[in-house]
């Protein structure tokens, strides 16, 4: 027994000493006196029947209230209780705020019990202000109380949890016992980089928040799990919240504290969590945010409150919080364009297949990537561009359908039968009507516009189909701004070249859905009719633009938007609109041609001729189409109907003085023209050009009439023929005609001995057509080049090249142009002799190649194979 009081503090088994009750835990009042005078009796009440001590200063609101004295309670309290009604409280003479809101500062960071009585409908505007600034600042949260009974209950309450946390945090801090993750049905397939990102970013130094953002069924929760497991052993604790059933951005916190297991009880959730991950490294993975993007701030204040924690969020649209790293998530890589017959290894590698592979096993174990079906599985993973839901849901068809079955008419019908699958992932078509149901009316109906422009689009395209482009003072912004909200809400793609304009883009999928929905509104002939006024307003600028010096530009543009300028056509033959296919077409003529698309517009031309509406054409229309088919049938090899066709047209033009198509129709007219009369219509189409200044024009007919002058043996004249055609082909950037004038060029040095000039010009070629991918002028340039291989003695690589060109135009549907005929048949006279010595050359058969070529040997290939060949010595 211990006699001396001394030894009750001395030794290290001494027992702490017992306070008595002036230390127990104080806890300060804070509030309005008169106003609350009720309410300060009850929380006085509550403190004491818990044994602790209040602390109210009677004075706070007085006139004078002694700083010091208050100011000295509230060092001394260890809890802050702030109870708030209706009015902010005097500000003293020289002050700028109340003491109410004085003592709220001075507390620092000590425990803080806030109260707001509620509803307080004549709150005065600073205690409003007040309130705001205390959540804002540091997060604390506020609990409402509807009288002073309320109010005395609530107090009892929060304070024994509070101090019962408190006693915890000095033990051991608070435990951490969150809810183990969910294990994904199937392992995540690819997005090797992807998750390498996402576990940099989360376990970086800045990275606090991360949005990964996709559309529905692109695979953002397998992949935000995977990325939590990898980030696992960095961290004290990871946490997964399911938030597709949460129904109100209020409820999210609550998610989040049953993820972790923690009961709040009646304190404030917000609070309880920053109590709880304010002392540990955590990852909370929020799933599905996209329907309760309203918590957001909510989620920003956990995060300024909890420097170690982390939030990764799947979302199919942006949160919109400062420090966000967005990560968007698109579909799997998918095999490239592939020939007939790839190889199965090189389809079996790529991760869509792999994903698709991996669910077929399920259903058919039996199922594998051969090089029979490669072909096959290739195109139906690139017909469902390569979305994970879809390539799952189109697999386990194969439980009861062969592989050819099991993408639908509409892949939007591919359905689960798999009963723990979400019901927006039941179908495809439930994923995209969910994320569609997301959006305002006015995006869903700019949703609905742009879905009839196919493989994307520029803002001056969605302008024009949303109806702001034909306003008087149409706003680019209004259209930018909703565009930009569906690229947030993940249904829209853009893309930022380097040069250029943005494109817009979206999946097929989500294209099919709004095109469905535009006609199920009803919107779909005027959405139509506005995308053909476009086409036809950008056909004139083009067909401008292309007889000038910004030719390169508008083959670029044209070529981007070729898939809308189709979609256009398609739909004037529909509405039976031949004026307007006439317009679009005969206007972008140069264009086909470049392209190597002149069979593709015959098929148009013909379905124009035979609308029934082409009997209301105008004369000049009727015309332009006749010169059009006409044109195109020369390039096809049908002259005689050619003929005709181009003798109405030149008669029509001249009748009205059309010397624009006066001088088209000459020119056709002349390729198939007798030998007399060549000449002679050439020389008139090219002053009609000279008059316009029509720098194509003038560059187009030099190079036959060069041609000719070759044939009779004036070379000179032909190369100054074809140099000034280069020369005028150069000033308007027009590299189709450049590169068609240098193997002209090549030709006329060729037949004057100059075999390495011949190769200088052709070195300058070669690429432009490699870069163009235009069939008919790549025949002609492995004609030239087979020439000069014959003439350094290659004769049977020089035979493999014309078999190629032959190929060539063979795939494209398309035969020598007229006035190089002459010239093609001596070189395969001149092959054909060289390969059989004595055989007679009057009458040669095609020319067939002595080495196989390779597989899938094309024109392209063929020409990447000539690059070299031109700068190879000449064979012994």
């Amino acid at each position: 027994m211990i006699t001396d009081p001394a030894q009750a503090t001395t030794g290290p088994t001494a027992a702490p000493p017992i306070e008595t009750w002036d230390q127990r835990v104080r806890v300060f009042v804070s509030s309005t006196l008169e106003e609350l005078a009720a309410e300060r009796a009850a929380v006085r009440a509550a403190i004491t029947q818990l044994h602790l001590t209040p602390v109210m200063f009677d004075l706070g609101a007085r006139a004078h209230p002694p700083r010091e004295l208050y100011l000295a309670y509230l060092q001394h309290s260890d809890v802050f209780i702030g109870v708030y009604g209706e009015r902010y409280g005097w500000i003293a003479p020289g002050s700028t705020i109340s003491g109410l809101e004085e003592e709220y500062l001075l507390a620092g960071d000590r425990p803080k019990l806030l109260y707001l009585r509620t509803p307080a409908a004549a709150r005065e505007p600073r205690l409003t202000a007040l309130i705001e600034r205390m959540w804002a600042s540091s997060g604390v949260s506020t609990a409402p109380y509807s009288d002073a009974d309320d109010l005395g209950r609530r107090v009892i309450d929060d304070l024994a949890v509070l101090l019962t946390e408190r006693f915890r945090g000095v033990a051991a801090g608070p435990v951490l016992d969150p809810a183990p993750l969910p294990h994904p049905p199937s392992p995540l397939i690819g997005r090797t980089a992807e998750l390498e990102h996402l576990r940099s970013l989360l376990t970086g130094p800045e990275a606090r928040l991360v949005t990964l953002l996709g559309p529905g069924g692109i695979g953002k929760t397998r992949l935000a799990l995977a990325a939590a497991e990898a980030c696992r052993p960095r961290l004290d604790a990871v946490c997964f919240v399911d938030l597709s059933v949460v129904c109100e951005p209020g409820e999210v916190l609550g998610a989040v504290a049953t993820a972790l297991r923690v009961h709040p009880g009646t304190r404030p959730v917000a609070e309880v969590l920053v109590d709880v991950l304010n002392s540990h490294r955590v990852l909370v993975v929020l799933d599905n945010v996209e329907h309760v993007l309203a918590a957001g701030p909510d989620i920003a204040r956990l995060i300024a409150l909890c420097p170690e924690t982390r939030v990764l969020a799947t979302s199919r649209a942006v949160l919109h919080l400062r420090g966000e790293h967005e990560v968007e998530l698109g579909p799997l890589p998918v095999p490239p364009p592939a020939d007939d017959h790839p190889a199965a290894d090189l389809v079996r590698d790529v991760e869509a297949v792999q994903l698709f592979v991996h669910r077929a096993e399920q259903v058919r174990p039996s199922f594998a990537v051969t090089d029979d079906n490669a072909a096959e599985v290739a195109a139906i993973v690139n017909r469902l561009e390569g979305i994970p839901l879809a390539l799952e849901l189109a697999a386990a068809r194969l439980r009861l359908m062969p592989l050819a079955s099991v993408v639908p008419a509409s892949a939007l019908d591919l359905a689960s039968a798999d009963l723990d699958m979400p019901t927006r992932h039941q179908t495809l078509r439930a994923t995209i009507a969910w994320s569609n149901s997301l959006l305002a009316e006015p995006d869903q109906a700019a949703l609905r516009a742009v879905a009839v422009l196919p493989g994307g689009w520029t803002l001056p395209a969605a302008q024009a189909v949303t109806g702001t482009d034909p306003d008087p003072d149409p706003d680019p912004d209004a259209t930018l701004a909703q565009l930009s909200r569906l690229v947030e809400q993940s249904m829209v793609r853009v893309e930022l070249p380097a040069t250029g304009e943005p494109r817009f883009r979206m999946l097929e999928a989500v294209r099919t859905y709004a095109l469905e929905q535009l006609h199920a509104a009803g919107e779909y002939p005027a959405t139509m009719q506005r995308l053909a006024g476009y086409v036809h307003r950008l056909a004139v600028q083009g067909a401008d633009g292309l007889c000038r010096n910004e030719s390169r530009r508008w083959r670029q543009r044209l070529d981007a938007e070729l898939d809308v300028v189709r979609a256009a056509l398609t739909w004037a033959l529909h509405s039976d609109d031949a004026a307007l296919a006439v317009q679009i077409s005969a206007a972008l003529a140069r264009y086909w041609w470049s392209r190597g698309l002149l069979p593709e517009m015959l098929a148009l031309a013909e379905s124009v001729a035979g609308l029934s509406s082409f009997s209301t054409l105008t004369p000049a229309e009727t015309d332009l189409l006749a010169w059009c088919r006409g044109t195109i049938r020369i390039a096809t090899g049908d002259d005689d109907q050619a003929r005709d066709l181009l003798t109405r047209a030149t008669e029509g033009a001249r009748a009205r003085g059309d010397d624009r198509l006066l001088a088209q129709a000459l020119f056709s007219s002349a390729l198939i023209a007798p030998a007399a009369t060549r000449r002679s219509l050439l020389e008139q189409a090219l002053a009609l050009f000279e008059r316009r200044a029509d720098r194509w024009g003038q560059a187009l007919t030099l190079l036959p009439l060069g041609t000719l002058e070759l044939l009779t043996g004036q070379v000179d004249t032909a190369t100054r023929c074809h140099t000034e055609a280069l020369s005028y082909a150069e000033d308007i950037e027009d590299d189709h005609l450049i590169a068609l004038a240098l193997d002209q060029l090549a030709a006329d040095a060729l037949l004057t001995g100059r075999p390495e000039q011949a190769a200088g010009h052709l070195r300058r070629s070669v690429p432009i057509h490699l870069d163009l991918h235009d069939p008919e002028g790549t025949a002609n340039c492995l004609d030239a080049v087979a020439a000069l291989v014959l003439v350094r003695g290659g004769v049977d690589r020089s035979a493999r090249y014309l078999a190629a060109a032959d190929r060539v135009r063979q795939v494209a549907g398309v035969v020598v142009w007229p006035f190089l005929r002459p010239l093609r048949d001596q070189l395969v006279s001149a092959v054909q002799a060289a390969r059989r010595p004595g055989t007679p050359s009057a009458v040669v058969p095609p020319v067939e190649p002595v080495e196989p070529a390779p597989p899938g040997w094309n024109g392209l290939q063929a020409l990447d194979a000539a690059r070299s060949e031109l700068g190879s010595a000449p064979e012994s």
